[in-house]
């Protein structure tokens, strides 16, 4: 395994590359930080060179103190490994940064695996759509409280009781503590992070990769409608939808995100 801090303008980039094979980037999901690939990586590894990431404000990255683009960021870590072109896979906010990329650099992205992928506001949404967005104003109206009257932890628990429903107790718990462990992130007033100007919700049908859209049943409204907008409008996306996981299907539908990933590796 090869650790490195990555200097970006305003700060750096903690990443790790392990393993041998076919490059893949594996990109995390807000409030957590690259830990929750432990045992996903653990059975990648032998079979690809994956390379992980905190993002700014997060695990062991510098905290942003001047505006900065995702994608740059990301670009950066593939420079310092020497990835030219790779299998990228993104759970949640961390799916939304990999469909960008792949909008942003299409030449260094040979498959996007994007799972519960999250794009904030419907643009012209649907009544669907709508209610669906009102359903999560409404949990973060409920969870946003318990930071002053209970602490980050019954935040985490609270919030991740809501989107990892279908998770096992080890995991859910995993899921808790790195929230915990970026409170940061999570009472940031806003992230100094920039999307794609036009944003990546207006791009998705210049992402030229194969794509795997994930999503799963126990996901929230919002998310799965996403999903949806997302396979449509990406010319080569494939909609997967897993019955039985929630929004962290690398740990609740282990096997199903296996058999996708590999075959995006084609190993």
């Amino acid at each position: 395994m090869t650790e490195r801090f990555i200097d970006v303008p305003g700060g750096y980039l903690y990443s790790r590359t392990t393993g041998t094979g076919p490059d893949v980037v594996l990109l995390h999901a807000g409030a957590a930080d690259s830990r929750m690939w432990d045992s996903t990586v653990e059975w990648l590894a032998p079979i690809a060179r994956v390379t992980t990431l905190d993002f700014r404000d997060m695990g062991l990255s510098s905290r942003a103190t001047a505006p900065y683009r995702e994608v740059d960021d990301i670009a950066a870590v593939l420079d310092a490994a020497g990835i030219e072109r790779a299998v990228v896979a993104g759970v949640s906010d961390g799916a939304r940064r990999a469909v960008a990329f792949a909008c942003a650099h299409p030449q260094r992205v040979a498959h996007v695996v994007a799972a519960g992928a999250v794009f904030g506001e419907f643009p012209d949404p649907t009544p669907q759509e709508a209610a669906a967005r009102a359903e999560l104003h409404a949990h973060f109206a409920r969870i946003v409280p318990l930071l002053e009257s209970e602490g980050i932890a019954a935040y985490a628990a609270a919030d991740i009781a809501m989107w990892g429903p279908a998770l096992a107790p080890a995991d859910r718990r995993k899921m808790e503590a790195l929230q915990i462990a970026n409170a940061h992130w999570i009472e940031l007033p806003e992230s100094l992070g920039a999307d794609l100007d036009p944003p990546v919700t207006a791009r998705f049908a210049e992402v030229t990769a194969p794509m795997d859209v994930i999503v799963g049943g126990h996901d929230l409204a919002g998310t799965r409608l996403w999903a949806r907008r997302l396979a449509a409008g990406a010319p080569k996306a494939t909609l997967v939808e897993l019955p039985g996981a929630d929004h962290f299907p690398f740990l609740s539908a282990r096997p199903d995100f296996e058999r996708i990933l590999r075959a995006a590796l084609a190993v």
